[in-house]
């Protein structure tokens, strides 16, 4: 008798990474191609990623993103995204993990936070919690 094995979910993602510096967008896009994603797309900065968003709100179910980058920094580009598709679950990475930092990306709809450096086993936690818990409402 064969038992039937759920897909992994992750296996179906389309994430946005949006990280000005290269070699940490590179090193996300490989975690989680690693982790099986299905489509990794990329974003220099907060404004790239809204050019990303819209030519195609649905072509994205997650959002990996850094506090600070020029042109639109994450916190701005959190407040568009909240006005654009108020649902899509955003991960706002930093290497300020101060208690002000947390509470502000909080405040703005932020549904999950990570700090630099971090580890390919700490991202795959947080993305796993949001698939298998959704979005707070």
């Amino acid at each position: 008798m064969r038992m039937y094995m759920p897909e992994d979910p992750i296996k179906s993602l389309r994430i946005l990474v949006v990280e000005d510096q290269q070699q940490t967008r590179v090193w996300i896009a490989d975690v989680l191609k690693q982790m099986g994603v299905r489509e990794v797309l990329m974003a220099n900065d907060g404004a790239e990623a809204l050019d990303v968003l819209h030519r195609d709100l649905d072509a994205v179910d997650i959002v990996i993103c850094d506090w600070a980058m020029p042109r639109m920094n994450g916190m701005d580009l959190l407040a568009a995204v909240r006005n654009l598709r108020p649902n899509l679950p955003f991960i706002m990475e930093t290497g300020h993990g101060t208690k002000d930092h947390v509470l502000a990306a909080r405040a703005q709809g932020v549904d999950a936070f990570i700090v630099k450096p971090y580890s390919a086993a700490q991202l795959e936690v947080r993305i796993r919690t949001l698939v298998k818990n959704g979005r707070p409402k």
